[in-house]
């Protein structure tokens, strides 16, 4: 017996006795109707997963059984972990089957309940398990934006980085760039840059530490050394002494207000 899931933060009941399912439902239904759960059983762990293949987005929180025909409740559930990490899984069960139940433990459930359950505390659990859904979806989309926003901040870095090689002629230059894995963005600097024929400027610097920070300070180096520096020289002869001084008190004046930064650079002519 299925019954499909119909609104988001669903509650799924699993079990192979009917009259355990019919009881639960009673006792929970007032509850579930108060707060806009939907409830939904399966009478085998093969009808939950079909259910989920379906509907796993709306399932905030699986209660199963252990002993089941088919496929045991700990193994259902250890499925579960795998697939759907964010459901909230409760183990209610009237056997106390060591190894059946340290797998459960195993598949990370977040509540033990014995049969003759006690209607409160059963009802207390599936709050607390319902609250920690939330948190666990919560995160997820947190981590989805925050990877969204450094993706796109390694992208706005590459192209403030790509080297300004045009007129360089007598040689090939080529550039790699890899941040840390995960991070898209970072603290490395490097640039060419063409003072005339035969004459070219090597930039290259870090910026201690990884991610946003790092890139940030990153991109007021670019939005400083060649408008600031650089393409005033004209004809004047490039010091790298001098120019790296100059770096040095431009940035203890642009980051006075920023503490435990570290920079290196070099330059080269």
């Amino acid at each position: 017996m299925k019954e499909r899931v119909r609104s988001a933060g669903s509650i799924l009941l699993v079990d192979d006795e009917v009259n355990i399912l019919n009881a639960l439902n009673r006792e929970l239904h007032s509850w579930a109707s108060g707060k806009g759960i939907a409830m939904a059983t399966a009478t085998s762990a093969q009808d939950a997963l079909l259910l989920l293949g379906e509907r796993a987005d709306e399932v905030a929180v699986i209660v199963s059984d252990l002993r089941m025909p088919g496929m045991l409740g700990s193994d259902f559930l250890l499925e579960v972990r795998e697939r759907w990490p964010d459901i909230i899984t409760i183990l209610l069960t009237g056997f106390s089957e060591t190894e059946q139940v340290m797998k459960a433990v195993k598949a990370g459930i977040f509540s033990y309940i014995t049969k003759p359950w006690d209607p409160d505390y059963l009802r207390s659990e599936l709050e607390k398990a319902l609250e920690i859904h939330d948190i666990r979806v919560q995160n997820r989309l947190y981590r989805t934006t925050l990877e969204e926003e450094l993706r796109w901040a390694g992208e706005m870095q590459r192209a403030l980085l790509k080297p300004r090689a045009e007129g360089i002629t007598g040689m090939d230059f080529q550039s790699s760039y890899e941040p840390m894995p995960g991070l898209y963005c970072g603290g490395d600097y490097y640039d060419l840059v063409a003072l005339g024929p035969g004459r070219y400027i090597a930039l290259l610097g870090d910026v201690a530490g990884h991610g946003l920070k790092a890139a940030l300070v990153t991109g007021i180096l670019r939005a400083v050394i060649y408008p600031e520096y650089i393409r005033t020289i004209g004809q004047r002869r490039f010091s790298p002494s001098a120019f790296l001084g100059w770096l040095n008190d431009r940035m203890s004046f642009e980051l006075s207000k920023t503490s435990g930064l570290v920079i290196t650079f070099f330059a080269g002519l």
